[in-house]
């Protein structure tokens, strides 16, 4: 008995191990769990960002870089 992982995608299965038998076998399909897909990956905001949203991020990137400008490492801060 060998046993390999797959995909069902609603039609298909796509094994995502190789198959170790050429011939023809008799098979049991077993379903575990539905694969949770990411609702929102960051591919899908690609290209969508405009040139002033990259210039917010950089002044955001600026404030945090000097947010410890001028403070000591003793300041009291309470």
């Amino acid at each position: 008995m060998y046993t390999i992982k797959a995909v069902f995608d609603g039609i298909n299965f796509k094994p995502i191990q190789p198959i170790p038998v050429t011939e023809n076998y008799e098979v049991i399909i077993t379903f575990l769990e539905p694969i949770k897909k990411n609702p929102a990956g960051i591919m899908d905001y690609c290209g969508k960002w405009s040139n002033d949203d990259f210039l917010d991020i950089e002044d955001i990137i600026a404030e945090r870089n000097s947010f410890s400008l001028g403070r000591s490492t003793y300041d009291d801060i309470s």
